[in-house]
């Protein structure tokens, strides 16, 4: 069987490959980036959750979000967008929120108290 100029060449590229691609050098550098992206991540995770958390103390002292949080997709992110965009939701034409009519305008049934 006949070699070919073109398999010497790729045997002596594969051999080059061997000690030269993929270097202890860079993988060194992309494990400490790596390590630096995760610790970005959490600081952005506790940071999430710190003002989650900041927006549901917000939320308790509002007398009917606690009623409107009971509502299937409500969830504390959304409605402080919501309350925060709209204002006092007692001021629209369906803001009675003695009769509950807030929560029956959007499908929410009340439970028996």
């Amino acid at each position: 069987m006949k070699h070919h100029a073109g398999v010497k060449r790729a045997e002596l590229l594969i051999s080059l490959a061997k000690s030269s691609v993929g270097t202890t050098q860079a993988l060194h550098a992309y494990k400490l980036h790596l390590g630096q992206l995760l610790e970005e991540y959490d600081l952005a995770k506790r940071q999430l959750e710190q003002i989650e958390h900041e927006l549901y103390l917000i939320l308790e002292r509002i007398p009917y979000a606690q009623m409107l949080l009971e509502i299937r997709g409500v969830n504390t992110t959304s409605l402080a967008g919501v309350l925060g965009e709209a204002g006092d939701l007692s001021g629209y034409s369906h803001g009675n929120l003695e009769d509950h009519s807030i929560p029956s305008f959007l499908g929410h049934n009340q439970r028996a108290s």
